[in-house]
């Protein structure tokens, strides 16, 4: 029992020292905000349910509306009825929920607003992910003594899952994502589900049972995980085997019994929100399985998994090291990761949004690290050991110094290139924070082939609603024979106003392109200036607000034309709204060129 406590006292002291170095030591103030992004969304259960006593999730919309900025548009809330509901699930926030009660209990003590976002919650969901992290390694470490691998060199694969892959970045910098508690949960599971396998046991077929619900809970889509037990089985009469020993002793009637018990939170709230128990709470959002973005998901500079976790390219031998070990090991495990990434790459947004790297792999890093552990354990050359320990060490160091990257802002959240990728390389600068500009932004369904609103502005000739430059230039132009100057005095282009017709009250599915041309006379002049999206009502309130930078990377070009683009999707369009604004804010006042304005509005269908 000393030793156990022992070693569990030197695991968290050490996940708490690393948290301390990044959030409060590293940083150049203490950070106060670990509650955001996806992470809102699975949090939310909590100040909804505990605080609000309600399953309306209307309170906390609006309370995340006066805190974010001007396009904030909440969306993992959706109106059903009259309600707002959650489109993820509560198993996060279930796990979360020891840590909030006590954060509440503190907040009521000190004085601090018990509204489940002060200061002390954020550290309360930091410090659920720490623990949460802890178990998932230890039984990391337990899964693959079950595989005879000792225990020195598994805490040696627990410290290198942790540090060398983006799990570092979802545990220390972003743990309010769900993905660290998957990573843990599904561990656990896999444990669980091997010591079936090993030695049938009720009692590990009851406790793989509910936390398979779990699992569920937490992350639907997770799911899949069970199409990995062929390969924890180790063989096909074992799987087999146990499968009808469950079915013989009935046992499967107390498993799916408790099963539902798991997830039966869910079950209850999502009746008491709509009367249904079972509810998509992903609303017109889906997946494209006649389209699965295989290479991309794998190699994109944009998000993929081997570019941003290049540990894990260890899978490729490791892989063919389970064809020599057991053929059966070989193709159960390599069907799983075909049908988990056919699944995953087909998600209509298969980057997945403001992340690191491919953050739905995270998930499952227990099992493929598992994997990887199985082949490196079994290398006997010296000189192999060597060559795996320095691959891992530059791996290692690399996603640490991405993940400064990405938690700084010098690696983009969703809007990587290759170009890009490469012009930040291990660069650590503060000069190379925010230097790289968003891209198109995302939409689930197909655009109308014809625009149903489009106008330009050629600067000698516009169409109705742009107001007329008076800073033009005749010199240098893209077409016709004007152009307009943006300086220190003329920071803005010419604007144009779009009045909202009564007939588009209601859609949400409205993307509009925003083009212009632009010419620098000195390096990067252009580098500050964006376009800008201004709604407003009658009474000119802003509703939304939103900027896209023209030029996406600095460069070297001088004395040519460059096309600046941006494509995005408007809010759902309210009967409040008026109209719509649009132009170019020249932010940082240098001196370049702008031509040809253009605007397009088209209708996406969702399928």
């Amino acid at each position: 029992m000393r030793l156990l406590v022992r070693k569990y006292s030197i695991l968290y002291s050490a996940l708490i020292f690393v948290f301390v170095i990044v959030n409060v030591i590293g940083t150049d103030s203490m950070r106060r905000v670990f509650i955001d992004g996806d992470g809102s969304g699975h949090y939310a259960y909590l100040p909804s349910l505990v605080i609000n006593h309600s399953v309306d999730f209307g309170q906390v919309f609006e309370f995340e509306k006066q805190q974010r900025p001007p396009d904030y548009m909440g969306h993992y809330f959706h109106k059903h009825g009259d309600i707002f509901i959650d489109k993820y699930t509560s198993g996060t926030a279930l796990l979360q929920l020891p840590f909030f009660l006590l954060a509440y209990l503190l907040s009521v003590i000190f004085g601090f607003s018990p509204d489940g976002y002060n200061v002390i919650f954020q550290y309360s969901i930091a410090i659920a992910t720490l623990f949460w992290v802890g178990l998932g390694i230890t039984y990391f470490v337990k899964l693959l003594s079950l595989y005879g691998i000792d225990k020195r060199f598994s805490w040696l694969m627990a410290g290198v899952t942790l540090f060398g892959t983006n799990l570092f970045l979802y545990t220390f910098i972003q743990p309010s994502f769900t993905h660290a508690y998957s990573f843990s949960i599904i561990t656990i599971f896999l444990y669980f589900a091997r010591k079936i396998f090993i030695d049938y046991e009720k009692r590990s077929v009851l406790i793989a049972s509910f936390i398979f619900g779990i699992i569920v809970l937490i992350r639907p889509a997770n799911i899949l995980i069970v199409a990995a037990l062929p390969f924890i089985a180790g063989t096909q009469q074992k799987f087999f085997n146990s499968i009808r020993q469950k079915l013989s002793n009935y046992d499967f009637i107390i498993a799916v019994l408790i099963f539902i018990l798991a997830i039966s939170p869910q079950l209850v709230i999502n009746y008491l929100q709509t009367g249904s128990l079972i509810i998509y709470g992903y609303k017109d959002e889906g997946f494209y399985f006649s389209d699965p973005q295989f290479f991309n998901f794998l190699f994109s500079y944009k998000k993929g998994w081997f570019i941003y976790t290049p540990l894990f390219l260890f899978l490729i031998p490791a892989i063919l090291f389970l064809w020599h070990r057991t053929k059966y090991e070989f193709l159960t495990f390599l069907g799983f990761l075909a049908f988990l990434i056919y699944i995953l790459s087909s998600w209509w947004n298969w980057y997945y949004g403001d992340s690191f790297g491919m953050r739905p792999m995270v998930d499952y890093y227990g099992l493929f690290m598992l994997i990887i552990a199985l082949l490196i354990s079994k290398i006997r050359f010296n000189w192999l050991i060597s060559a795996t320990t320095i691959l891992i060490l530059l791996f290692t160091i690399l996603n640490i110094i991405q993940s400064y990257q990405y938690a700084v802002g010098i690696i983009h959240p969703d809007s990587m290139t290759k170009k890009s990728y490469w012009h930040v390389f291990l660069k650590l600068d503060k000069d190379y924070k925010n230097i790289i500009a968003s891209g198109d932004e995302t939409y689930y369904g197909s655009l109308s082939e014809i625009p149903f609103f489009s106008t330009h502005d050629h600067i000698e000739s516009f169409g109705n609603g742009w107001n007329e430059a008076l800073n033009t230039n005749s010199e240098l132009w893209f077409s016709d024979s004007l152009s307009v100057l943006q300086s220190e005095e003329f920071i803005y282009s010419p604007s144009f106003r779009y009045f909202i017709q009564d007939s588009l009250v209601g859609l949400k599915n409205i993307y509009v392109r925003f083009n212009t041309r632009y010419l620098e006379e000195t390096e990067n002049a252009a580098i500050g200036a964006v376009f800008v999206v201004d709604i407003t009502d009658v009474g000119g309130e802003n509703n939304f607000y939103k900027v896209f930078r023209i030029k996406p990377l600095p460069d070297e070009k001088l004395n040519t034309w460059q096309k600046g683009s941006i494509g995005f999707k408007l809010p759902e369009i309210t009967g409040n709204m008026d109209q719509i604004k649009f132009y170019v804010w020249n932010v940082e006042k240098q001196a370049y060129l702008l031509d040809d304005l253009s605007l397009e509005f088209y209708i996406y269908d969702t399928p």
